[in-house]
């Protein structure tokens, strides 16, 4: 598929700094028209867009909680306006919560509307746009069987919950549309405190490659899975070994 072709175009959710900005970048890059979702920083977002008109055009901001689907469907609404269609999705928006633990409900909760029916509400309001294309939902090494740590229990069980969602939608919409997910490592961006050198060499020491992951090297494997038409309902991992690693 010649996906750098004129007239393709690419959503990313939370896509105002780290992974997402990345990803936006990387495709516009390939030539898309890249719609940027964010939800409160315009200032980081106005600077994804600038880097993206360095290299196609069309490209637009749209402020949005994805984890609300009156603002979701506002969201595709100016999708349509603007493209009449839509072939890219990317599902990368998400938080961590500090509080996260196995008796904080509110934090299951506040996570799971997040990082878990975020994804099912964009992918629902944009498949009306999509007759071919392609989604990437952006998972975790935390979702891996018997991963994750205890002060993260509601993110590891619902990026898990990500991946059973991944794998069964694209039973459901293949062969027109494939989904496949990726699920990173510790990845140095804001999540992770945007760490200097130092800090990412600490945190990289659970890595078999001995540094922490640059958000531009998830963007190549997102890119990778939309440009490749033989991956179907993957979870490509691309953690620097931390899977192969026990987890603390």
């Amino acid at each position: 598929m010649a996906d750098n072709l004129p007239g393709k175009v690419a959503l990313i959710t939370g896509a105002s700094k780290g992974i997402g900005r990345a990803t936006a970048i990387a495709f516009a890059k390939e030539g898309y028209s890249v719609v940027i979702n964010f939800k409160s920083d315009l200032k980081s977002a106005q600077a994804t867009l600038k880097e993206c008109n360095r290299h196609s055009g069309r490209n637009m901001l749209v402020k949005a909680d994805v984890s609300k689907e009156r603002e979701v469907r506002a969201m595709l609404g100016r999708v349509k306006k603007q493209f009449r269609h839509l072939d890219i999705l990317v599902n990368n928006a998400g938080i961590f919560d500090e509080h996260d633990g196995p008796t904080n409900t509110k934090a299951f909760e506040n996570i799971y509307r997040n990082n878990f029916l975020s994804c099912v509400l964009v992918t629902k309001h944009a498949l009306p746009l999509m007759r071919t294309g392609k989604i990437v939902n952006v998972s975790s090494v935390h979702a891996r069987l018997g991963h994750g740590r205890p002060k993260a229990i509601a993110y590891a069980a619902f990026k898990a919950a990500l991946e059973s969602y991944t794998k069964n939608l694209a039973k459901a919409l293949a062969p027109c549309i494939l989904v496949n997910a990726v699920a990173p490592g510790r990845v140095a961006t804001a999540m992770w405190g945007n760490p200097g050198a130092t800090e990412q060499r600490k945190l990289g020491k659970d890595h078999l490659i001995k540094r922490m992951i640059q958000p531009e090297e998830i963007a190549e494997g997102i890119v990778f899975l939309v440009k490749n038409d033989a991956v179907c309902g993957e979870v490509l991992t691309i953690d620097g070994g931390m899977s192969l690693v026990t987890l603390g």
